[in-house]
């Protein structure tokens, strides 16, 4: 199998007047949820998918647990996981309560024999080149429509990897997409999850970008 990359804009300063410079970005062919992994792991041995399923939920459980309680998590053959923390900024930790002190993110480091087998992995150029200039409206509605075919909802993370963005750029054509009336937010402020709006796919006969 192989990757398909592009190149993408290294961010600068509006004003900059430094040669703009480019950097080599996998272009995701799609997600591989929780039901795909569990069909793929029960064509590689007796297990069925169902189980398969079932044992992925309860490790996602326990992973959270054992997280929140402080530990650092090792998974054989992928890496370590670790929540990370914010705080304000101090100048001395003697100002600081437990309650100023909050979730972060969770930092993943690989393990070495996990970078060493994905180093063999071959990479080519996307045909197109959708990924290394900026999305038309209509390129983005048929891309959307395509995959509201066979998905009932999108995640930000979805969108990302659809288009091939950057998170903020993600969440800023989220935002426009939402005003255009072409996504709609059905899930929590903090938790957006969207649907298909009733303007999408208006004027997306055009397919150039």
């Amino acid at each position: 199998m192989t990757a398909q990359y592009d190149f993408y804009k290294n961010p600068s300063p509006k004003d900059s007047k430094k040669r703009t410079r480019y950097h080599a970005r996998v272009v995701p062919y799609g997600t591989t949820d929780t039901k795909d992994l569990a069909q793929q792991i029960h064509s590689r041995c007796t297990v069925t998918p169902a189980d398969v399923k079932a044992v992925l939920s309860s490790l996602s459980d326990v992973i959270i647990e054992e997280l929140k309680d402080g530990n650092r998590v090792h998974i054989d053959g992928l890496g370590f996981l670790q929540i990370t923390l914010k705080c304000p900024s101090v100048q001395s930790p003697k100002e600081i309560r437990a309650e100023s002190i909050h979730f972060k993110s969770v930092a993943f480091r690989p393990e070495a024999e996990l970078k060493k087998r994905l180093r063999a992995t071959d990479f080519e150029r996307v045909p197109d080149k959708n990924h290394s200039n900026e999305l038309s409206e209509a390129r983005i509605d048929l891309l959307l429509s395509s995959y509201f075919s066979t998905h009932p909802h999108m995640t930000r993370s979805d969108f990302q990897s659809l288009c091939g963005y950057t998170r903020s750029t993600a969440n800023r054509r989220l935002k426009e997409l939402r005003e255009a009336g072409k996504l709609k937010n059905i899930g929590a402020k903090r938790a957006s999850l969207y649907v298909a709006g009733e303007r999408l796919g208006e004027g997306s006969q055009d397919t150039t970008v």
